[in-house]
């Protein structure tokens, strides 16, 4: 990015403390970390629940950083432009450079898998696009300040971004969605994540919507085939070609497996064999919604396959470890709800050995969290885990439900004894729960 001091100000509707001399300098860079050690030129003050960014103002330009947005009067001093809100106008430069460099954007959403496929997407458009075209969302900056964030870093030379865009509250998705104008809008699933902030899965599903019903610019809406919600979220969608992709043969995009690390992909013109390194059938999902948004972009297949091809498993999602003992290790850390749960035992259920599995509780399942607790409990069951170890407040109904080889633990050092006891080299370990029960602490532990 390159925008006059003077054109920050206008699109921030700001009012400038400092000298006129400075309004022609060029912004090239902006950071909301008053200790950044990279020499940004704009600072802009984020307000938040535990921190106010406002305080760290005088910091940042201390540190060498160019000038400062604030939102608090009591900070409005020499190099400052005040502002209604902070967050409000990193929006604003991000919609900017939205529209001044018009790329074409990929936006994905869903309950879960959008970081897998947008890592597949990203994988395959790597190979097509010429160097450092693609613009794309890096780690999870999915919400208000991370898609921002990543608008921001747009430049001349990009002709694609892929975003990807999260939300816990009903209206976050349609917020990211008018700042990011999608011209292509992928949505994975509806599941149960973050279902405390929703009174029904319905709503869940009427809120990821919000990236179809918000986009102005939509030419092709990208849709799961094989989801419950699929019929509700196709309704009235008039405005934009519609492309599916599931198992269903139905599906614009879908796939016959042929064993654990291949399968035969069928596009509605030709079918092709890929080797996939992710496990799961929820991967091989993600998979097919990134072959979907590659058709849509008329990539040809002969680089989806390379692309698809070159993809590791992400650190923390069902990301396979040797130990130093002997056995294996799934970790699967990053994050649970109902849905990946179930998802991670049916890979941990597939491999030959002794099935250890290590669970922590499951976050933000509101006033349905024992019911989906005691459900995870019964689907253990007819699982063919051999033993289960876990370690949680609610977690404990779920242990409740089996009989036999489970064990519950109030921390997670007793937990590690108990399993010193039954772990052998002919062990499959997979460890899961949500983000809060921070169980990669056990991983750290048996690798």
């Amino acid at each position: 990015m390159n925008i006059t001091l003077k054109k920050i100000i206008e699109i921030t509707n700001g009012s400038f403390l400092g000298s006129t001399k400075y309004l022609e300098n060029i912004i090239s860079s902006i950071t909301i970390d008053s200790r950044s050690q990279k020499k940004s030129d704009l600072y802009i003050s984020i307000v938040g629940k535990n921190l106010d960014g406002n305080k760290f103002s005088k910091e940042a330009l201390n540190n060498g950083i160019k000038f400062a947005i604030v939102s608090d009067p009591e900070f409005h001093f020499d190099k400052t432009i005040l502002v209604e809100s902070g967050k409000k106008a990193l929006s604003n430069i991000a919609s900017y450079l939205r529209n001044l460099i018009n790329p074409k954007v990929i936006a994905i959403t869903g309950s879960n898998g959008k970081t897998s496929t947008k890592e597949v997407l990203v994988s395959i458009m790597n190979n097509y696009l010429s160097q450092n075209q693609l613009l794309f969302t890096e780690g999870n900056f999915n919400n208000n300040i991370g898609l921002p964030l990543t608008l921001i870093k747009l430049e001349n030379k990009h002709s694609h971004a892929v975003l990807e865009l999260g939300m816990n509250h009903s209206g976050e998705i349609a917020e990211l969605t008018k700042i990011a104008k999608p011209h292509i809008a992928l949505i994975t699933n509806i599941g149960e994540a973050h279902i405390q902030n929703f009174k029904s899965k319905d709503h869940i599903a009427e809120a990821k919507k919000e990236l179809i019903n918000y986009s102005d610019h939509l030419e092709i809406s990208i849709l799961p085939k094989d989801d419950y919600y699929y019929k509700f979220l196709a309704k009235d969608n008039k405005n934009s070609k519609q492309i599916t992709f599931g198992f269903s043969k139905e599906a614009t995009i879908n796939c016959k497996i042929l064993d654990n690390s291949r399968i035969l992909i069928f596009t509605p013109e030709e079918s092709f064999e890929v080797k996939i390194n992710l496990l799961g059938k929820h991967n091989i999902k993600n998979i097919l919604a990134a072959c979907a948004c590659s058709y849509a972009l008329d990539i040809p297949t002969k680089i989806i396959k390379k692309g698809i091809e070159a993809i590791k498993p992400y650190p923390g999602r069902l990301e396979i470890i040797n130990s130093k003992g002997g056995s294996t290790i799934i970790n699967d850390t990053y994050n649970a709800n109902p849905s990946s749960m179930k998802e991670a035992i049916d890979v941990l259920s597939s491999i030959k050995g002794k099935k250890i599995l290590i669970i922590g509780d499951m976050a933000e399942l509101g006033n349905d969290s024992n019911k989906y607790h005691q459900e995870l409990g019964d689907y253990i069951k007819k699982s063919s885990v051999d033993f289960t170890l876990a370690v949680g407040r609610h977690i404990k109904i779920t242990m409740q439900q089996l009989d036999k080889n489970a064990f519950w633990f109030d921390t997670k050092d007793k937990l590690l004894k108990k399993l010193s006891e039954i772990i052998d080299t002919k062990s499959i370990i997979l460890v899961k729960g949500s983000r809060h029960m921070e169980m990669e602490e056990i991983v750290s532990k048996i690798i």
